[in-house]
């Protein structure tokens, strides 16, 4: 009955075992997706960057921040 009860054991903590590392690999496959979602970002906001910079004269370079994707997106804040 020591044996068994003993494999039982052992049995259950190993299914513990594979639960606990297919959670880790599905929180790392997000995560993995996460990064290379903002990795694609980043680069599109490159590619967007250096046409406007081709675009615009030199002259009007200082102002190019203006007009970036992730500045566009934010709401001014009010005032009085």
């Amino acid at each position: 009955m020591a044996e068994a009860e003993k494999e039982g054991t052992e049995e259950r903590e190993n299914i513990k075992r594979k639960k606990i590392i297919w959670k880790l690999t599905i929180e790392e496959k997000m995560e993995i997706e996460r990064i290379v979602e903002e990795k694609q970002e980043e680069k599109e906001d490159l590619i967007e960057i250096r046409t406007v910079e081709k675009i615009v004269p030199k002259r009007f370079h200082k102002y190019l921040k203006v007009f970036e994707k992730k500045k566009s997106e934010r709401i001014a804040m009010r005032k009085p």
